[in-house]
């Protein structure tokens, strides 16, 4: 269930426009083994306020490329 409120948090962050805190643990959700990945993070509509942010775009680079 960790996973879960994690993304729950990150959600929060995102909507209260914390994009930093939300992309930190983002970092960490693709960081972990969990069902948490790079294409679930570009599929679910709740990040999309996230989508222009360099940091976002980083680490959809980072974690696209085998082994990131």
């Amino acid at each position: 269930m960790g996973p879960d409120y994690i993304q729950g948090l990150a959600d929060v962050y995102v909507m209260t426009g914390d994009y930093d805190r939300a992309l930190d643990q983002i970092e960490y959700l693709l960081s972990i083994p969990s069902y948490f990945s790079i294409s679930a993070l570009q599929l679910n509509p709740e990040f999309d306020p996230l989508r222009n942010h360099p940091r976002y775009q980083k680490l959809v680079a980072k974690f696209s490329r085998p082994g990131g």
